[in-house]
């Protein structure tokens, strides 16, 4: 681990806390961190991270960070600067790992977000189990670090700022002592009650947030909740089906029509589950260009088409100027990140592949039914 720059850590740090506080940040909950420990977050916004190091400061705290991050011009100065550590997403990555037990034998503190990936509505993604195995391994003191409102204030489908309240708890949630007796389920299972949050907490506290436009939310909710049209049109404060003109209307307190955006996202989940169920042939495809890592940097290396169907993730198309198909197993790709409105991405050894679509919201229709896919699929392994 290389030597901490007190100027960076000091006063850069001092100013993303009153960067923090101006956006609304509140401590509502407090601890002393002290290495070395494992600060696990919820993630429901871009600004996450600033809001995790804002609480911790003015200890310094080392983040595990998409891999991805690093190779594009526009993040992969900010990853250096915070000297993160690159991570291979929804897969083991023993080199990220190895870095991470570099830091806490320094007693160091390290951040991860074990999501994996932003939630775009807002509710805690399921996580992987993997984080217990390596919580035990550890053998370090544990704490979660957690937003309420971050992404009601900051949504991750917009670019805006939706200025309001965003409380922040630390709480110690596992003692190093007690992973001597606790078993990987119940490590598992602490983690996932302690990091869960909906947006559905704003229905009782009740917090305002300044209104903008929620342009690009009609790609992460774009079905209709009445006659289940797919392609929502986004006009300023509201989402509008052009089939029915039903209409769902967001308000000051960051909900449709009264109720908390998770909520419509589940529903349109159970929709396209209901569709693989009645028929487990259904297939989806999309003409999307290929991007990928050459010489270190993330670039357009194709075009073609990506289909899903019997579980497998199908590309054909070209790749640095030839004819390819690639294939990729459902069972082994237990998510599809997203950069909201443009891609999926699948992940394989160092290897990226982010099939940009050419339809806005069929990211997260794939999303739905890559990860109901995954869920049949190793279930029936288990079985």
């Amino acid at each position: 681990m290389k030597k901490t720059n007190l100027f960076l850590n000091t006063f850069l740090g001092g100013l993303l806390k009153v960067f923090a506080f101006f956006k609304g940040q509140r401590i509502i909950k407090k601890c002393k961190i002290k290495g070395p420990a494992i600060v696990l977050g919820n993630h429901t916004s871009w600004y996450d991270f600033i809001y995790t190091l804002s609480a911790i400061y003015p200890r310094r705290v080392t983040f595990l960070a998409a891999k991805k991050f690093f190779h594009e011009g526009s993040t992969r100065i900010f990853m250096k600067i915070a000297r993160a550590i690159p991570k291979s997403l929804m897969q083991a990555d023993p080199v990220a790992t190895m870095k991470l037990f570099r830091i806490l034998k320094k007693n160091g503190i390290v951040g991860i977000f074990p999501e994996g990936q932003i939630s775009p509505s807002g509710r805690t993604l399921p996580l992987n189990f993997a984080i217990a195995k390596l919580i035990k391994k550890a053998k370090v003191d544990v704490y979660v670090v957690k937003h309420y409102g971050a992404g009601l204030a900051n949504p991750p489908w917009s670019k805006l700022s939706f200025r309001g309240r965003i409380e922040t708890s630390k709480e110690l949630i596992i003692r190093k002592e007690d992973l001597e007796t606790m078993t990987l389920q119940q490590i598992f299972d602490q983690v996932t009650e302690k990091l869960y949050y909906s947006p559905s907490d704003n229905l009782e506290k009740k917090y305002k947030y300044k209104l903008k436009d929620i342009k690009n939310l009609e790609n992460v909710l774009y079905q209709c909740p009445n006659c289940l049209y797919e392609g929502l049109e986004g006009h300023k404060h509201h989402l509008r089906c052009p089939k029915c003109n039903f209409t769902l209307t967001y308000d000051k307190y960051g909900m449709l029509n009264g109720k908390p955006i998770d909520e419509h996202f589940i529903n349109q989940e159970n929709n396209v589950r209901k569709l693989i169920d009645d028929n487990p042939h259904y297939e989806l495809s999309g003409t999307c260009r290929l991007w990928s890592f050459r010489n270190d940097v993330l670039v357009e290396v194709g075009q073609g088409v990506l289909t899903i169907k019997d579980f497998k993730y199908i590309y054909k198309g070209t790749v640095d100027g030839s004819l390819k198909e690639l294939n990729f197993d459902a069972k082994n790709v237990s998510s599809l990140p997203s950069d909201i409105g443009r891609n999926v991405q699948i992940y394989e050894g160092d290897i990226i592949y982010q099939f940009e679509l050419d339809i806005s919201w069929l990211p997260f229709k794939m999303l739905h039914m890559g990860e109901y896919l995954y869920y049949l699929s190793n279930q029936k392994i288990n079985q």
